[in-house]
């Protein structure tokens, strides 16, 4: 028996990187997913390679988080498709960096809809179906370490993330009392195609980033997803309005 037998659960930002891998551990600890992205062909592939390798209801939907009327439908696909919602997981967001006297506001408004707005939606459209249909359920948030510190060249993305901490806390106040948790996760550096990327371009970042860790390593995927797992499962039961920092012990005082 998984942690999540018999869950069903929706992870924006799911075609890939943190929000694939948590779409995959929630699976294979047996829950249903809907996994939703922007990215087509890499949603529909990656939840095709989900269904064959896990054997679950592996749903996707193709969804902008920015976009009230898809995150709608978003949600009531959960529940015809999967029947039901016990776990939403707010993923999809995007980095654009410029220093703050150069940032274009139409790039800052990019980052803080998807990240902010997009959080702010779902959780509205998700907790409202809880409630309706009487759900004790889970709503997790991927902020980030940034969201605590700053980031040279981060405004808007640290701005956002520090938005999406004020958001679940409240999330977490409000909810409670219709038996629904609300928690976020504060990855540090993981090694998604973006960092990867960074490293290609930037080897000597790779040693850096890895000797302010204790544990010497940059994080995984697996490693956030775990984190989420734990979060979403009953063994959280008792466990809301908090924050998670996943960083290999860089961020201990966050």
């Amino acid at each position: 028996m998984g942690l999540l037998e018999n869950k069903c659960a929706v992870v924006t930002g799911a075609a890939r990187g943190i929000g694939y891998a948590i779409a995959e551990v929630f699976a294979e600890n047996g829950a249903s997913v809907l996994m939703a992205d922007v990215l087509k062909e890499d949603l529909i592939e990656s939840s095709e390679r989900l269904r064959k390798q896990t054997g679950q209801n592996i749903r996707y939907s193709l969804v902008d988080v920015t976009n009230q009327q898809q995150v709608e439908a978003m949600i009531l696909k959960s529940m015809d498709e999967l029947g039901g919602l016990d776990i939403f997981v707010n993923n999809a967001g995007i980095h654009i960096g410029h220093e703050l006297i150069d940032f274009p506001p139409d790039e800052w408004d990019r980052v803080i809809n998807i990240n902010l707005k997009g959080s702010f939606l779902c959780t509205q459209a998700a907790a409202k179906r809880m409630i309706e249909n009487g759900i004790q359920g889970c709503i997790l948030y991927i902020s980030s370490a940034s969201g605590k510190k700053p980031d040279p060249e981060g405004g808007a993305y640290c701005a956002s993330k520090s938005g999406v901490i004020g958001l679940m806390r409240v999330a977490a106040l409000e909810l409670g009392k219709y038996g629904i948790r609300a928690n976020a996760i504060l990855p540090g550096a993981t090694r998604t195609k973006m960092l990867e990327r960074v490293f290609e371009n930037t080897p000597e970042l790779e040693s850096v980033l890895m000797e302010r860790t204790a544990l010497r390593k940059v994080a995984v995927p697996q490693d956030l997803a775990n984190a989420a797992l734990f979060l979403a499962s009953g063994l959280a039961s008792h466990i809301t309005g908090e924050q998670l920092v996943v960083s290999g012990g860089e961020f201990m005082d966050t």
